[in-house]
Order: C-alpha cells, then sequence, then structure tokens
C-alpha cells in the first residue's frame, strides 16, 4: 500500500480535511514532518472543534507517523520516494506508473517541497493544470493524487 509523506504542512484545516481522504482511500498511516506541530495528541477548545467538524473523526483514526530528521528518513526510505511538484518536468500523475510501497511527498502550501527533496526522489509526478492557477489546495492535492493510485491500482489488477 502507498503511503503519504506531508513535509512541513501549514495549516491545521488542510491537516483535518486530508486526514478524511487518507481514510475515504484506506490509509491508515501517514508520515509527517511537522515543524509547527499542527499534529498534537491535544488540542484546547476551539481546535478541538475545528477538528471535529473538519475531520469528522478520521484525524483520530490516521497514526501520524512524526519523523523529526527528515534528511534521515529520506537518506533510507522503507519505500520509493516520490515527490509532487506543481509542473513540468514531472510525470503526470493520470500516467505515473505506481509501486505497492511508493512513499509520495507533498510540501507545505506555501513552498511546495524544498529542491533537495525532489532531487533526492526516485520519481516525480504533476496533476495537470488545466487553467491559470498555480497548484491546487494541499488537501485537494492528496485526494487526486490517491485517487489516481487507487485507479491504477484497480486497472492493473483487473488487465492482470
Amino acid at each position: 500500500m502507498v503511503n503519504v509523506f506531508l513535509y512541513a504542512p501549514q495549516n491545521f484545516h488542510n491537516i483535518c480535511l486530508l486526514s478524511r481522504s487518507l481514510e475515504y482511500f484506506g490509509l491508515t498511516d501517514c508520515y509527517v514532518f511537522d515543524p509547527h506541530r499542527l499534529v498534537r495528541d491535544r488540542y484546547g477548545k476551539y481546535r478541538r472543534r475545528q477538528l471535529r467538524d473538519l475531520s469528522r473523526g478520521t484525524f483520530e483514526i490516521i497514526c501520524w507517523n512524526r519523523v523529526e530528521a527528515p534528511e534521515e528518513f529520506f537518506a533510507n526510505p522503507p519505500g520509493r520516494l516520490v515527490a509532487t511538484v506543481a509542473g513540468p518536468p514531472a510525470e503526470s500523475v493520470t500516467s505515473f506508473k505506481f509501486g505497492p510501497s511508493d512513499i509520495i511527498l507533498f510540501g507545505s502550501e506555501s513552498c511546495g517541497l524544498p529542491a533537495a527533496v525532489v532531487s533526492a526522489s526516485a520519481a516525480s509526478l504533476t496533476i495537470p493544470a488545466y487553467g491559470r492557477t498555480q497548484s491546487l489546495n494541499l488537501a485537494v492535492a492528496v485526494s487526486v493524487v490517491l485517487y489516481e493510485y487507487r485507479r491504477h491500482v484497480t486497472v492493473c489488477r483487473s488487465s492482470s
């Protein structure tokens, strides 16, 4: 099963929303390098309400695997690192050949993935844009990529 790695997410709402996508597509774990400390064991009343409303209970279902030293993780990853980027020369997510042990890396909302992380990855993929907007919201991008992964796995199984 594919894994997701969030690199320095900056928006609490996105974490809540993408937890729904992770669970929806059957993932139970997510790696996260979280220098902004968005993922916590406890939250105050206001954040708990947001968490409940946005994630609909899925945030607590996901096992958030903290990665405190991403450089060490990337030096010896438990699978193929696949960077998501905003455009060419990355391969389109619709034609990308996913592997069962892929770790799909998603960058922060404002900066994306650092260049060193992209260059250390075995592959990179992009969601083709047809309008003028440069990139998608993090939670939306995770959903699109996981949908394409599931579609790819289903097509590969049915053709074998």
